[in-house]
């Protein structure tokens, strides 16, 4: 079923659930604004040059096939629609023991008000609808589907960047994205997938020590060794997992900015958000350990600078009991 031509507006981003008021008005307003038309303005030159790789591939999209940026809008609109529903959700188990509970309920009403309009956006693309990319120079992505714009905005500002590496892993995973790719004078191989990690063990006079390609983890003692063998195998798996992931990326143009780095939860998602540079690249993996142990990435940057440049990987001798893995 079509829909009447429209603009879709995520809600402002920076807003906490906490101030109902203030997201009520918030809700209000973007049901107001899907009543006018709006067209979105592309990134110019400047812009596109600081750009992340997300938003890069977005402007690439709007010169694909129009399957290509139809699949594309279906997983992206159907990814901004469980955010809101997600943010409905919590407003209702909030109202339940708030004294506001008549405007968190009312937000919460407004918010699925806009996941309804855009599941009635996915049934015109299904349909198919004509469906286009483009990125505003306020770096916001957007998708036009036969007249109305969705914005692709977390209604969450820190939940930004997290959102659309959510969007470009999950189109990548089912699409071709080498035409989104910045090809190097020579293409380099990389894993589809980390196959296990199986350490290396040897037993010194003051411990084991767990080592794999240039990591070297040393133990006191000999006691709890299962326990000892689970901890090495899983942050050994997690710091091949992101070097991995760290060339991957650097085969899309992405640039890693060493002293930029930042690691930090996904809410209510096992994953965690590596902060490659300023412009908003990341990577989103399962890395418990390396970010529960203070300094343990800062400790392994130098090997992961090693891996990332193709070099032989340079030996990081880490103290377990450091890290509280004893």
């Amino acid at each position: 079923m079509a829909v009447a031509p429209s603009i879709l507006m995520s809600l402002p981003t920076g807003l906490p659930v906490v101030n109902p008021p203030s997201l009520l008005v918030c809700a209000l307003c973007a049901v107001l604004l899907a009543l006018f038309p709006r067209s979105a303005q592309p990134m110019s030159d400047s812009t596109t040059e600081q750009s992340s790789r997300y938003q890069r591939a977005v402007q690439l999209l709007a010169g694909t096939a129009p399957d290509t940026q139809a699949a594309f809008a279906s997983i992206a609109i159907t990814e901004l629609a469980e955010v809101y529903m997600a943010e409905a959700d919590l407003a209702r188990k909030q109202a339940g023991r708030s004294s506001e509970r008549g405007k968190l309920l009312g937000w919460s009403r407004g918010v699925n008000q806009l996941a309804a309009q855009l599941s009635m956006v996915l049934e015109d693309i299904d349909q198919g609808y004509p469906v286009d990319m483009a990125v505003t120079n306020g770096a916001a992505a957007s998708v036009v589907v036969a007249g109305k714009t969705v914005i692709l905005t977390h209604p969450r500002a820190g939940q930004q960047t997290a959102f659309e590496q959510r969007i470009l892993q999950e189109f990548c995973a089912r699409n071709d994205c080498s035409l989104l790719t910045v090809q190097d004078a020579a293409p380099e191989p990389i894993p589809v997938s980390v196959s296990t990690v199986r350490p290396l063990w040897s037993f010194t006079d003051s411990g084991p020590v767990c080592s794999h390609q240039g990591i070297q983890v040393r133990f006191d003692g000999v006691q709890n060794v299962a326990r000892r063998r689970g901890v090495c195998e899983q942050f050994l798996q997690e710091a091949t997992t992101l070097a991995n992931e760290l060339v991957w990326q650097r085969r899309h143009g992405v640039t890693v900015e060493w002293g930029n780095l930042k690691i930090r939860p996904t809410p209510q998602r096992p994953e965690h958000q590596l902060q490659l540079n300023a412009a908003g690249d990341a990577i989103l993996a399962t890395m418990p350990l390396i970010y529960g142990s203070p300094d343990l990435l800062q400790h392994i940057t130098p090997w992961l600078q090693s891996r990332l440049a193709g070099d032989a990987p340079v030996t990081v001798q880490l103290d377990a009991t450091r890290y509280g893995w004893e």
